[in-house]
Protein backbone atom coordinates (compact mmCIF):
# COMPACT_ATOMS: atom_id res chain seq x y z
CA UNK A 1 0.00 0.00 0.00
CA UNK A 2 1.34 3.25 -0.67
CA UNK A 3 2.14 6.62 1.25
CA UNK A 4 -1.25 8.28 -0.43
CA UNK A 5 -3.55 5.40 -0.12
CA UNK A 6 -2.63 5.24 3.68
CA UNK A 7 -2.99 8.54 3.75
CA UNK A 8 -6.38 8.77 2.70
CA UNK A 9 -7.44 6.35 4.95
CA UNK A 10 -5.98 8.27 8.02
CA UNK A 11 -9.07 9.36 10.57
CA UNK A 12 -11.20 6.04 9.79
CA UNK A 13 -9.37 2.95 11.13
CA UNK A 14 -6.84 4.40 14.13
CA UNK A 15 -5.71 1.19 15.07
CA UNK A 16 -5.08 -0.54 11.76
CA UNK A 17 -3.19 3.39 10.68
CA UNK A 18 -1.35 3.15 13.75
CA UNK A 19 0.08 -0.29 13.47
CA UNK A 20 1.19 0.97 10.04
CA UNK A 21 2.83 3.54 11.60
CA UNK A 22 4.83 1.15 14.07
CA UNK A 23 5.52 -0.67 11.41
CA UNK A 24 7.38 1.46 9.27
CA UNK A 25 8.91 3.20 12.46
CA UNK A 26 10.56 -0.27 13.23
CA UNK A 27 11.76 -0.72 9.25
CA UNK A 28 13.33 2.62 9.60
CA UNK A 29 10.82 4.05 7.40
CA UNK A 30 10.98 7.38 9.32
CA UNK A 31 9.15 9.66 7.06
CA UNK A 32 6.52 7.42 6.42
CA UNK A 33 5.51 6.53 9.68
CA UNK A 34 5.79 10.43 10.69
CA UNK A 35 3.58 11.11 7.78
CA UNK A 36 0.53 8.62 9.25
CA UNK A 37 1.02 9.66 12.80
CA UNK A 38 0.99 13.26 11.98
CA UNK A 39 -1.94 13.32 10.39
CA UNK A 40 -3.34 11.04 12.93
CA UNK A 41 -2.78 14.11 15.37
CA UNK A 42 -4.70 16.15 12.90
CA UNK A 43 -7.62 13.92 12.70
CA UNK A 44 -7.77 14.76 16.29
CA UNK A 45 -6.18 11.47 17.87
CA UNK A 46 -3.97 12.26 20.51
CA UNK A 47 -3.35 8.90 22.45
CA UNK A 48 -0.41 8.87 24.68
CA UNK A 49 1.38 5.86 22.95
CA UNK A 50 0.97 7.98 19.51
CA UNK A 51 2.90 10.90 21.17
CA UNK A 52 5.69 8.73 22.43
CA UNK A 53 5.81 7.15 19.08
CA UNK A 54 5.90 10.45 17.72
CA UNK A 55 9.15 11.25 19.92
CA UNK A 56 10.66 8.00 19.69
CA UNK A 57 10.65 8.73 14.91
CA UNK A 58 12.22 12.19 15.55
CA UNK A 59 14.51 10.71 18.27
CA UNK A 60 15.82 8.24 16.08
CA UNK A 61 15.86 11.07 12.77
CA UNK A 62 17.51 13.41 15.14
CA UNK A 63 20.36 11.03 15.76
CA UNK A 64 20.26 9.62 11.83
CA UNK A 65 20.52 13.11 10.53
CA UNK A 66 21.76 15.82 12.85
CA UNK A 67 18.95 18.17 12.20
CA UNK A 68 19.13 20.36 14.75
CA UNK A 69 15.11 20.90 13.89
CA UNK A 70 14.47 17.54 14.55
CA UNK A 71 16.39 17.93 18.08
CA UNK A 72 14.22 20.68 18.81
CA UNK A 73 11.37 18.37 18.00
CA UNK A 74 12.39 15.77 20.22
CA UNK A 75 12.95 17.67 22.85
CA UNK A 76 9.75 19.46 22.56
CA UNK A 77 7.76 16.09 22.33
CA UNK A 78 9.25 14.23 25.14
CA UNK A 79 8.37 17.33 27.14
CA UNK A 80 4.31 17.87 26.03
CA UNK A 81 4.18 14.21 26.93
CA UNK A 82 5.78 14.41 30.72
CA UNK A 83 3.37 17.48 31.13
CA UNK A 84 0.26 16.61 29.92
CA UNK A 85 0.10 13.23 29.23
CA UNK A 86 -2.79 11.29 31.34
CA UNK A 87 -0.52 7.99 31.80
CA UNK A 88 1.61 7.42 33.85
CA UNK A 89 3.31 4.58 32.11
CA UNK A 90 3.91 6.28 29.41
CA UNK A 91 5.40 9.42 31.43
CA UNK A 92 7.92 6.82 33.00
CA UNK A 93 9.17 5.78 29.55
CA UNK A 94 9.00 9.33 27.54
CA UNK A 95 11.10 10.40 31.03
CA UNK A 96 13.88 7.30 30.32
CA UNK A 97 13.81 8.02 26.82
CA UNK A 98 14.20 11.54 26.84
CA UNK A 99 17.34 11.27 29.68
CA UNK A 100 18.71 9.07 27.20
CA UNK A 101 18.43 10.96 24.05
CA UNK A 102 20.64 13.85 25.42
CA UNK A 103 23.10 11.88 26.48
CA UNK A 104 23.35 10.60 23.19
CA UNK A 105 22.96 14.00 21.69
CA UNK A 106 26.02 15.53 23.79
CA UNK A 107 28.07 12.57 23.98
CA UNK A 108 31.21 12.00 21.77
CA UNK A 109 31.01 9.03 19.90
CA UNK A 110 33.72 6.62 18.58
CA UNK A 111 34.82 8.70 15.83
CA UNK A 112 34.41 12.25 17.38
CA UNK A 113 37.14 10.84 20.49
CA UNK A 114 39.66 10.10 17.64
CA UNK A 115 38.74 13.55 15.85
CA UNK A 116 40.24 15.16 19.07
CA UNK A 117 43.06 12.62 19.34
CA UNK A 118 43.80 13.51 16.13
CA UNK A 119 43.76 16.90 16.51
CA UNK A 120 46.36 16.84 18.93
CA UNK A 121 48.66 14.63 16.25
CA UNK A 122 48.51 17.39 14.15
CA UNK A 123 49.15 20.46 16.17
CA UNK A 124 52.44 18.57 16.60
CA UNK A 125 53.38 17.40 12.60
CA UNK A 126 54.68 18.67 9.97
CA UNK A 127 54.27 19.98 7.43
CA UNK A 128 50.62 20.54 8.31
CA UNK A 129 47.33 20.11 6.10
CA UNK A 130 44.85 22.51 5.99
CA UNK A 131 42.18 19.92 3.99
CA UNK A 132 43.07 17.42 7.06
CA UNK A 133 42.07 20.20 9.76
CA UNK A 134 38.61 21.20 7.55
CA UNK A 135 37.86 17.06 7.49
CA UNK A 136 38.12 16.89 11.15
CA UNK A 137 36.09 20.19 11.56
CA UNK A 138 32.88 18.79 9.15
CA UNK A 139 32.82 15.37 10.97
CA UNK A 140 32.10 16.29 14.12
CA UNK A 141 28.96 17.31 15.78
CA UNK A 142 29.21 21.18 16.01
CA UNK A 143 26.06 20.69 18.57
CA UNK A 144 28.45 18.93 20.53
CA UNK A 145 31.81 21.15 20.83
CA UNK A 146 31.02 24.51 18.36
CA UNK A 147 34.39 25.45 19.25
CA UNK A 148 36.57 22.37 18.56
CA UNK A 149 34.56 22.76 15.31
CA UNK A 150 35.44 26.26 15.21
CA UNK A 151 39.20 26.22 16.24
CA UNK A 152 39.94 23.00 13.26
CA UNK A 153 38.49 25.47 10.97
CA UNK A 154 40.45 28.37 11.92
CA UNK A 155 43.61 25.94 11.79
CA UNK A 156 42.74 25.01 7.85
CA UNK A 157 42.46 28.77 7.18
CA UNK A 158 45.75 29.83 8.72
CA UNK A 159 47.68 27.40 6.69
CA UNK A 160 45.64 28.53 3.49
CA UNK A 161 43.94 31.83 3.99
CA UNK A 162 42.20 31.85 1.16
CA UNK A 163 40.59 28.15 1.88
CA UNK A 164 36.63 29.35 0.45
CA UNK A 165 35.05 26.22 2.12
CA UNK A 166 36.68 26.55 5.66
CA UNK A 167 35.92 30.05 5.81
CA UNK A 168 32.39 29.82 4.76
CA UNK A 169 31.95 26.80 7.44
CA UNK A 170 33.29 28.84 9.95
CA UNK A 171 30.48 32.13 8.93
CA UNK A 172 28.37 29.02 9.14
CA UNK A 173 29.13 27.73 12.67
CA UNK A 174 29.02 31.08 14.46
CA UNK A 175 25.37 32.05 12.78
CA UNK A 176 23.99 29.08 12.73
CA UNK A 177 25.53 27.58 16.36
CA UNK A 178 26.72 30.60 17.96
CA UNK A 179 23.81 33.05 16.82
CA UNK A 180 26.46 35.58 16.03
CA UNK A 181 25.66 36.94 12.60
CA UNK A 182 28.18 40.08 13.33
CA UNK A 183 31.23 37.24 13.16
CA UNK A 184 29.53 35.52 10.35
CA UNK A 185 29.56 37.80 8.52
CA UNK A 186 32.76 38.78 8.33
CA UNK A 187 33.62 35.45 6.91
CA UNK A 188 30.96 35.52 4.43
CA UNK A 189 32.60 38.63 3.21
CA UNK A 190 36.29 37.53 3.04
CA UNK A 191 34.79 33.81 1.15
CA UNK A 192 33.35 36.43 -2.00
CA UNK A 193 36.59 38.36 -2.24
CA UNK A 194 38.50 35.26 -3.22
CA UNK A 195 38.39 34.25 -6.83
CA UNK A 196 37.31 30.57 -7.27
CA UNK A 197 40.31 29.57 -8.87
CA UNK A 198 42.71 31.06 -6.44
CA UNK A 199 41.78 28.47 -3.63
CA UNK A 200 42.96 25.02 -5.11
CA UNK A 201 42.27 22.74 -2.35
CA UNK A 202 38.90 22.50 -3.71
CA UNK A 203 37.28 21.95 -7.29
CA UNK A 204 36.85 25.30 -8.98
CA UNK A 205 33.38 24.35 -9.40
CA UNK A 206 32.96 23.30 -5.21
CA UNK A 207 34.02 27.15 -4.92
CA UNK A 208 31.74 28.38 -7.27
CA UNK A 209 28.47 27.18 -5.34
CA UNK A 210 30.17 28.14 -2.08
CA UNK A 211 30.55 32.15 -2.75
CA UNK A 212 27.34 31.80 -4.29
CA UNK A 213 25.76 30.34 -0.97
CA UNK A 214 28.05 32.91 1.08
CA UNK A 215 26.66 35.66 -1.12
CA UNK A 216 23.02 34.60 -0.50
CA UNK A 217 23.66 34.44 3.54
CA UNK A 218 24.86 37.96 2.72
CA UNK A 219 22.46 39.23 1.07
CA UNK A 220 19.30 37.54 3.73
CA UNK A 221 21.69 39.53 6.62
CA UNK A 222 22.06 42.76 5.16
CA UNK A 223 17.46 41.95 4.35
CA UNK A 224 17.08 41.42 7.69
CA UNK A 225 18.48 44.78 8.83
CA UNK A 226 16.99 46.42 5.71
CA UNK A 227 20.71 47.40 4.51
CA UNK A 228 18.91 47.68 1.05
CA UNK A 229 21.53 48.97 -0.69
CA UNK A 230 24.30 46.25 0.15
CA UNK A 231 21.30 43.69 -0.78
CA UNK A 232 21.70 45.26 -3.88
CA UNK A 233 25.48 45.41 -3.98
CA UNK A 234 25.43 41.73 -3.03
CA UNK A 235 23.41 40.65 -5.89
CA UNK A 236 25.56 42.46 -8.81
CA UNK A 237 28.27 40.43 -7.27
CA UNK A 238 26.50 37.29 -6.99
CA UNK A 239 25.27 38.03 -11.27
CA UNK A 240 28.43 38.38 -12.28
CA UNK A 241 29.52 35.21 -10.75
CA UNK A 242 26.68 33.47 -12.12
CA UNK A 243 27.64 34.89 -15.62
CA UNK A 244 31.33 34.05 -15.87
CA UNK A 245 30.05 30.42 -14.54
CA UNK A 246 26.72 29.53 -16.00
CA UNK A 247 28.33 26.69 -17.32
CA UNK A 248 28.55 25.19 -13.66
CA UNK A 249 25.54 27.05 -11.66
CA UNK A 250 22.01 27.92 -12.98
CA UNK A 251 20.02 30.87 -12.22
CA UNK A 252 17.94 29.09 -9.42
CA UNK A 253 21.33 29.35 -7.38
CA UNK A 254 20.95 32.87 -6.84
CA UNK A 255 17.26 32.70 -6.63
CA UNK A 256 17.15 34.06 -3.25
CA UNK A 257 19.81 36.82 -3.90
CA UNK A 258 17.48 37.50 -6.63
CA UNK A 259 14.22 37.92 -4.62
CA UNK A 260 16.10 40.20 -2.35
CA UNK A 261 17.51 42.41 -4.69
CA UNK A 262 13.74 42.95 -6.46
CA UNK A 263 12.60 43.26 -2.41
CA UNK A 264 15.34 45.41 -1.61
CA UNK A 265 14.90 47.83 -5.30
CA UNK A 266 11.20 48.02 -4.51
CA UNK A 267 11.96 49.70 -1.00
CA UNK A 268 14.22 52.09 -2.48
CA UNK A 269 12.28 52.37 -5.16
CA UNK A 270 14.92 51.66 -7.83
CA UNK A 271 13.05 48.83 -9.69
CA UNK A 272 13.20 50.58 -13.04
CA UNK A 273 16.93 51.10 -12.09
CA UNK A 274 17.71 47.67 -11.27
CA UNK A 275 16.24 46.00 -14.55
CA UNK A 276 17.84 48.59 -17.16
CA UNK A 277 20.85 47.50 -15.41
CA UNK A 278 20.87 44.14 -15.03
CA UNK A 279 19.64 44.11 -18.92
CA UNK A 280 22.73 46.33 -19.82
CA UNK A 281 25.21 44.47 -18.33
CA UNK A 282 24.20 41.17 -18.14
CA UNK A 283 22.39 41.24 -21.32
CA UNK A 284 18.67 39.45 -19.02
CA UNK A 285 15.76 40.91 -18.58
CA UNK A 286 15.13 40.85 -15.05
CA UNK A 287 11.06 40.04 -15.55
CA UNK A 288 11.59 37.21 -17.70
CA UNK A 289 14.15 36.14 -14.80
CA UNK A 290 11.27 36.31 -11.94
CA UNK A 291 8.98 34.57 -14.54
CA UNK A 292 11.25 31.80 -14.49
CA UNK A 293 11.93 31.62 -10.86
CA UNK A 294 8.18 32.33 -9.96
CA UNK A 295 8.80 34.83 -7.69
Amino acid sequence: MNTLIIQNKIGFNFKRSFRKAKHFYRKNRLHDALTILTNLRHHGYNDPELMLLIARVYDRLTILTSDAEYEELTLETYNDIIRYSSSRRVIKKALKLQNLFIKNIYALNENEQKAQSKAEELKNSKPLSPKAWYMLAANFSVRKDPFFVIDAYKNAVSLNEKYISALYRLGYVYQYNLNDRNEALGYYLRVIKILPYEDSIESESTNVKTILEACTEISEIYASEEKYSKVISVFDHAFKTFMAYSDICTIDSIRRIISNAYTAADELNRISALKKHIKENFGYDLDIILEELRL
